[in-house]
Order: C-alpha cells, then sequence, then structure tokens
C-alpha cells in the first residue's frame, strides 16, 4: 500500500538528526515538501536540505520559545502558504537521580519536550483549520509508560505529551486534524547512544524481539499516520518498541 503525500507540506522540528531526520526523508519519499526544524545542528539541516532537494527547506528555531516558533510559522504561511502535516519530534534528555536533579535540568526538559510541542501544535492548528484537515504526529517515548531511574524530568515530559494528545485529539477532532502519538523504545539515535553503551546487553534482554530498533521503523510510523491511510486514527498513544512496554 502506497503513501502518497503529493501537495502536502509537513514541518518535522528537530528534523536535523536521528528519528526526525528519518522522518524527513520518508515523508519526502512519499511526495511532500519538508520543513526542517533545528535548533543547533545546522550543519546536518542543510546536509539533509542537500540530499532531499527541491523538496525541502530549513528553519532554525527553538521549539520552547514562542517567538521563534511563531516566526517558524510566519516564514511556512509566507513561503508555503499552508501546513498539513506537523511531526513534533524535538527533544532533550537529561537524565539525573531526582535527588540530584537540578532546576534548570527538569526545566530545560519541559521546556523542549512538552512546551515545544504545544507551541508547534498551537501554531499549526490555526493553520490546518483554515483547510479543514490536518495531522500532528508527537514523538513521545516509552518512557511516559515504562520509566527508568534518573528520567522523572524526561518521563514526566513525555506523559505529559500523551495527554496532551488525547486532549488535542478530542479538540481537534470536529476541524478535521487528526493528532497521535508514537512511542519509540530503545532506537539507535546519537541521543540513547550514551544509555546504550553503557547498557545494551540488559536493555537488549528486556525486550522480546532482542534487538534496538532503528531510526526508520519509527519514521515509518509517523508517515502512515501522516497519510490519509490513517483517517479513522486520532488519540493514540502507539508504542514502537520490539515489545518493551508488554514484557
Amino acid at each position: 500500500m502506497r503513501v502518497d503525500l503529493s501537495g502536502k507540506t509537513a514541518l518535522v522540528t528537530g528534523g536535523a538528526r536521528g528519528i526526525g531526520r528519518q522522518v524527513c526523508l520518508r515523508l519526502a519519499e512519499a511526495g511532500a515538501v519538508v520543513i526542517i526544524n533545528y535548533a543547533k545542528s545546522a550543519d546536518a539541516a542543510l546536509s539533509l536540505q542537500s540530499e532531499i532537494g527541491q523538496n525541502a527547506g530549513i528553519f532554525r528555531a527553538d521549539v520552547s520559545k514562542e517567538d521563534e516558533v511563531r516566526a517558524m510559522f510566519d516564514y511556512i504561511k509566507k513561503t508555503h502558504k499552508r501546513l498539513d502535516i506537523l511531526v513534533n519530534n524535538a527533544g532533550v534528555i537529561k537524565d539525573n537521580l531526582l535527588i540530584a536533579m537540578e532546576q534548570s535540568e527538569w526545566d530545560k526538559v519541559l521546556d523542549v519536550n512538552l512546551r515545544g510541542t504545544f507551541l508547534c501544535s498551537k501554531y499549526a492548528a490555526e493553520m490546518m483549520m483554515a483547510n479543514k484537515s490536518g495531522r500532528v504526529v508527537n514523538i513521545a517515548s516509552v518512557a511516559a509508560v515504562k520509566c527508568s531511574r534518573g528520567q522523572t524530568n524526561y518521563a514526566a515530559s513525555k506523559g505529559g505529551i500523551v495527554s496532551f494528545t488525547k486532549a488535542c485529539a478530542v479538540e481537534l477532532a470536529p476541524k478535521g486534524i487528526l493528532v497521535n502519538a508514537i512511542l519509540p523504545g530503545m532506537i539507535e539515535t546519537d541521543m540513547s547512544a550514551r544509555v546504550r553503551k553503557r547498557a545494551a546487553d540488559a536493555i537488549i534482554s528486556a525486550i522480546p524481539l532482542g534487538r534496538i530498533g532503528a531510526p526508520d521503523e519509527v519514521a515509518a510510523l509517523a508517515v502512515f499516520l501522516a497519510s490519509d491511510l490513517s483517517s479513522y486514527i486520532t488519540g493514540q498513544a502507539i508504542p514502537v518498541d520490539g515489545g518493551m512496554t508488554v514484557s
């Protein structure tokens, strides 16, 4: 079954690396025009834009800052006139034990992961309502439902995204906008490298499929949820975790 996103415009936050990068590639392969958002990875964003070609644009914005998010959506309105797909992928991780966690570590993770999802969804919904259709895909984490030590900030942010997804789905469904979340498990990205290096064997032993996941396995679901093939799915939080959350 072929996904056809021709004529669609998509924004992927944190799109230059890891899961976001693969989502951008998959969306472009399906025919969408893709705006690659980044905060710090300028070289990676430019490289990805070059790889995709004329169907890609880039925009630097810290999604936790409303003025920068507003500027990004003003750019989309001016250059593309519409937005059909938003993938809220931008995220950070700052693990620490609860009693040692600094306020700055808590704030940074909640600001980028949760506030960023809120801000981008708010401005995207406004644009999508004009066309009475749209798709929002929020990249959460299995940490929302299966927590690890040292991740109170990360788990709170991702759990918040799941609840936010469900509330948005109810609110936006009458406007033709579908909102879903993906909960990746242990995926081979730069963000997970330190954890994988420290405890790869223990992690793999907890995964029924017995391996680490690939970014493309998350991206495939993101593109499906962004397409018309998912027209009766909204408010869902779907794990892509090799069975980790049911083991």
